[in-house]
């Protein structure tokens, strides 16, 4: 009786231990359903890393309690860091923000704990020196006693840098490089409520080519483009960093002179006078020729000053200046 005892749990362990090594068996099965699992996790992990290094996002959790941070494999790759030396941390994380940015980018993170979200753009200084920027997107998930964040971080440098130029491009007239007549306009009104609260002067010169058709019938168009392009450079080269030369369109100019007295402005109008008088321009068959130009200048006056009010006394005096020769500056009489 014992040996036939023996003899079924002999037969029950061959029989498990066959249908254990069947392909078909439901052990087996199981085995490659786990493996098709992994490999299917770690297949999902590396489009994951792909698309984050395509679109140059990556995702983090932080600890602000404990000043620990994991960071995704993408995010080293925009930080600039090595993964096999570099150890993510609050801290360490603090120290890339740009100095400039450091004050919002901690600010977002406290404020996160009230409004349970974090939202900031700011710059980063990598290792090797560049500036780069980035925005990251996170919500705060307390968890106990821990403070957690969790969320991604873009870089969105060559979007900074799209709309850098877009600025500049709105702002800028595309002959001459000078602002345009729009933010020349915009800077007027803004200088205007700076007269008016706090008084300081502020004053206006207009000027244009003296015969300037005359140059496009002799020596062509490109070369009365030539001798636009060439003021430009020259206004931008002589004047203050925070004066606004402008082209207004065709050949008329503008200066913008904040924090400069009717006096000092007749001084700086009658430099560039100088300046373009002095200068020799080159037609493309090599003819060589000269120009001048007539400025009219006006400074704020008053308490009811307005835009229209210095700008009309500014083209005033630049025609009372064509009618009296032209290559001359006139300006509001010092009383007025």
């Amino acid at each position: 009786m014992k040996d036939s005892h023996n003899n079924i749990d002999n037969q029950r362990q061959s029989s498990g231990a066959h249908s254990c090594d069947s392909p078909d068996s439901p052990c087996q099965r199981g085995r490659r359903e786990l493996e098709e699992a992994r490999e299917e996790i770690a297949r999902l992990n590396r489009t994951l890393h792909r698309i984050q290094c395509i679109a140059r996002l990556g995702y983090w959790k932080a600890s602000l309690k404990a000043n620990e941070l994991f960071w995704s494999e993408a995010i080293y790759d925009i930080f600039g860091v090595d993964p096999s030396t570099f150890t993510p941390s609050i801290r360490a994380f603090k120290a890339m923000v740009h100095p400039e940015d450091l004050e919002s980018v901690e600010a977002s993170m406290w404020r996160a704990q009230e409004t349970g979200s974090h939202d900031v753009e700011h710059r980063i200084v990598r290792p090797d020196g560049e500036v780069r920027w980035v925005h990251e997107l996170a919500d705060y998930m307390p968890e106990g006693d821990e403070q957690i964040l969790i969320g991604t971080v873009r870089d969105i440098t060559e979007q900074k840098r799209l709309e850098l130029r877009l600025r500049q491009l709105s702002r800028t007239d595309e002959l001459t490089a000078l602002f345009n007549r729009r933010y020349f306009m915009q800077r007027l009104v803004q200088e205007l409520a700076r007269y008016r609260r706090y008084g300081r002067s502020t004053a206006v010169v207009l000027f244009d080519f003296d015969h300037f058709k005359r140059i496009n019938d002799t020596h062509g168009h490109s070369a009365g483009d030539q001798a636009l392009v060439s003021v430009g450079k020259l206004l931008r080269s002589k004047l203050r960093t925070n004066d606004i030369p402008a082209r207004l369109g065709g050949e008329e100019f503008a200066l913008l002179l904040p924090e400069t007295s009717l006096e000092e402005a007749v001084g700086v109008a009658e430099k560039v006078r100088q300046l373009v008088e002095q200068q020799e321009f080159m037609s493309e068959e090599g003819h060589r020729f000269g120009a001048s130009i007539t400025c009219g200048v006006s400074a704020f006056q008053g308490t009811e000053e307005t835009v229209e009010a210095i700008l009309h006394r500014a083209d005033q005096n630049l025609y009372e200046g064509k009618r009296a020769g032209r290559n001359r500056v006139v300006a509001d009489e010092p009383d007025s």
